[in-house]
């Protein structure tokens, strides 16, 4: 059972993520969590709304569109980012290279395998036109 919730709509700016991660901060200190579950969910937020920003395919005349859900139960927080992009699923990406010497790598995908890695689950849906990520933490 979900016991508190924090759902917030973005303007498509970046310097919405300073308001964005004061909200967090807040939440996550309401609901007594540790300080690096939230850490963990500001970073993967800052880098999702990021790319969704400057990567999104967004038609033209549409309005970018991101509003974010958090919820707390006993043992998790669960974060779900929706965005009216065009469709990106983050978990066909292909891992990045993390063996090559820095200057043989591509640039790029870094944030996201971050994002992924931290998650304990990590789910991608498409529907109605909506991009819908959710990212299970585990707080026990």
């Amino acid at each position: 059972m979900i016991s508190g919730n924090l759902n917030v709509s973005l303007m498509a700016r970046l310097s919405e993520l300073r308001d964005l991660a004061a909200m967090v901060e807040t939440f996550g200190e309401a609901h007594d969590l540790p300080h690096r579950t939230n850490f963990i969910i500001n970073l993967a937020l800052e880098e999702l709304i990021t790319n969704t920003l400057l990567h999104g395919q967004f038609e033209d005349g549409v309005e970018p569109e991101i509003s974010i859900s958090l919820g707390v139960n006993e043992s998790q927080v669960v974060v779900v980012l929706e965005s009216n992009g065009g469709q990106f699923d983050p978990t066909q990406d292909s891992n990045p290279d993390l063996t090559s010497d820095l200057a043989d790598r591509p640039i790029g995908g870094l944030g996201l395998h971050l994002v992924k890695s931290q998650a304990d689950r990590f789910e991608y849906e498409w529907a109605d036109g909506i991009n819908r990520i959710t990212l299970t933490y585990n707080t026990s």
